[in-house]
């Protein structure tokens, strides 16, 4: 994780930086800013967890977990079956989603993906919306599965998200019109 100070507690960490915008994510005493999310991210957040309802997902973007004391994660998206542990998740969520910004490296997102999937978080997804692809992770997968562009994301047997179907709908939000300018 990419510091931007260091030797915090977790205390001096919520003392200082809850509320803070952009978000910051306390991992084993550093404070790690999260990137500024673009039109694009903002988009993909919001059909995601859309598609997710359509499966009977409780899920929420940018939540901090309070699952162990030496990190405090804010995933993109959490989602979980039941409903979601007010004020943060104590215990472990059955998904969470990091979705890519330019300036993440693809390392980092898999280290964080490791670090939920040692949690107890069932399934990590990773999308990368410049490349319109994805990686999943579980436990019987923690190197990450890439998925194509027409692949699909799945949770559960029942939960199954298409790429395209997507992606299509992030276009509707941040693609101009025909006949607009961009």
């Amino acid at each position: 994780m990419n510091a931007t100070t260091s030797a915090l507690t977790l205390e001096e960490f919520h003392r200082i930086y809850d509320g803070v915008k952009p978000n910051h994510e306390y991992w084993f005493g550093e404070v790690v800013a999260k990137p500024v999310p673009t039109s694009l991210h903002s988009a993909v957040q919001l059909v995601l967890i859309l598609l997710l309802r359509r499966f009977r997902w409780n899920a929420l973007p940018e939540v901090s977990l309070k699952l162990i004391h030496d990190a405090a994660p804010v995933p993109d998206v959490i989602a979980s079956q039941d409903k979601i542990e007010q004020p943060y998740p104590t215990k472990p969520v059955e998904l969470c989603v990091e979705i890519r910004s330019p300036q993440d490296s693809l390392k980092r997102i898999f280290k964080k993906g490791e670090y939920y999937l040692s949690w107890g978080i069932k399934n990590v997804w990773i999308i990368d919306p410049e490349a319109r692809t994805a990686w999943m992770m579980t436990h019987e997968h923690p190197d990450g599965i890439w998925i194509h562009p027409d692949g699909f994301l799945t949770a559960d047997p029942d939960t199954t998200i298409s790429l395209p179907e997507l992606f299509e709908e992030v276009d509707n939000l941040v693609k101009p019109r025909s006949g607009e300018s961009s």
